[in-house]
């Protein structure tokens, strides 16, 4: 069944060393190598988008050069973090509405594939998110990708990631309003949804992505409980 919109399509985190991170990531879930997005080189940015299931992916970026503003951003949070969501809907106009009541700075808009999108200001969501307008919920940016899916991967899905903030209440409100979902609570935490998985908000004075959770497959029933992947922790989950 089609998730209802909007929806967490693609968790990015970010590294210095992308290709070791990559290689521990995908020997760690058994999954095939990604591709990349030739966009980003314009920022000057080296990427790895992993395919995880049929609709979610987990990307990779890194500095091409020490003129990749994502430099700055490593330094900060102290090396590889959760860097970034993209989250699709199927009309931007609601939301840029929504947005500017919210009094959310735009860091970005523009076009990418024929789709517009646009990023928040990181400053006023607590992490880089961006929006993306894709009406069909049936199709995503790497659809017409000939990228064969990993043969007997140990997850097949990305379902949720926790949002550290010194105010968990205020920024899940925060989001809410851009995305226009309400506010829930799960185990003492707030949370939304953004189609079938999960935007969780947890106290910590240090805002940032930490934690990512991942589903299991029976394939993957030896994984352990949680990995660290420098500071974001990648939960698996089992059904």
């Amino acid at each position: 069944m089609t998730s209802p919109f909007p929806i967490l399509r693609q968790v990015v985190i970010g590294a210095r060393d992308l290709e070791a991170t990559s290689r521990e990531l995908r020997e760690t879930f058994h999954l095939e190598p990604g591709f990349a997005d030739p966009l980003l080189e314009e920022m000057h940015l080296a990427d790895e988008t992993i395919p995880v299931g049929p609709e979610a992916h987990l990307e990779l970026v890194g500095p091409l050069s020490d003129r990749a503003s994502i430099n700055a951003w490593l330094d900060r949070v102290g090396g590889t973090s959760g860097y970034c969501i993209s989250v699709q809907v199927p009309d931007l106009d609601p939301h840029l509405a929504a947005i500017e009541a919210a009094g959310v700075r735009l860091a970005i808009q523009a076009e990418a594939y024929g789709r517009r999108i646009v990023q928040l200001h990181p400053g006023d969501m607590g992490l880089l998110v961006e929006l993306d307008e894709i009406p069909d919920a049936d199709e995503w940016f790497w659809d017409h990708l000939e990228h064969p899916p990993s043969p007997d991967p140990w997850i097949d899905d990305v379902v949720g990631i926790d949002l550290a903030t010194p105010d968990p209440q205020g920024r899940a409100e925060r989001w809410a309003a851009v995305f226009r979902v309400p506010v829930l609570e799960k185990d003492g935490h707030p949370v939304i949804e953004l189609g079938t998985r999960t935007v969780r908000f947890v106290q910590d004075e240090a805002p940032r992505m930490s934690a990512i959770d991942v589903r299991a497959t029976p394939a993957g029933a030896g994984l352990p409980e949680a990995i660290e992947l420098g500071r974001v922790t990648l939960r698996v989950l089992r059904d």
